[in-house]
């Protein structure tokens, strides 16, 4: 029962530390180990030439670059990106994801200087278990039933 019920408070514990770790602007994804995550980042016509980045945020103002649209090889083997220049969106792919995985993530477009502008901001959380339990799955219901004829 005490594990039930820490399982129920885990996602107002979620919503509690995204706001107190600055990323309230950022998009909320929860996923289970194994599976695959995938976002699609728009731009700006302007902006089609420009380099196209994933990162992931290492402390309160870096930001480790994990894939970019000039790096014709992957350093991570989970991580993609896929430009669509003609449709102005880049796609990011995360294979197999891991509770390691969990983290506040950017995806962005480095303008002259090597500044980034960021486009979208995600939070993932990646939890063990299963994908089809939900907290509502959780909680015992009961039903009335007719007592079958005699």
């Amino acid at each position: 029962m005490a594990w039930e019920a820490t399982y129920l408070l885990s996602p107002i514990l979620l919503v509690l530390l995204v706001s107190v770790f600055g990323a309230e602007d950022a998009e909320l994804y929860q996923k289970v180990e194994g599976q695959t995550f995938s976002v699609k980042c728009r731009y700006d016509h302007s902006q089609q030439v420009n380099e196209k980045v994933w990162c992931q945020q290492t402390s309160t103002e870096d930001c480790k670059v994990l894939e970019s649209s000039l790096i014709t090889e992957a350093q991570w083997p989970n991580f993609s990106i896929r430009d669509y220049p003609g449709s102005h969106f880049f796609t990011v792919n995360i294979i197999a994801l891991t509770v390691r995985d969990s983290g506040l993530y950017f995806c962005g477009i480095f303008e002259n200087h090597r500044r980034m502008a960021i486009i979208r901001r995600f939070r993932l959380v990646v939890s063990r278990g299963h994908s089809n339990t939900t907290a509502s799955a959780m909680i015992p219901t009961w039903t009335r039933t007719k007592a079958p004829p005699i």
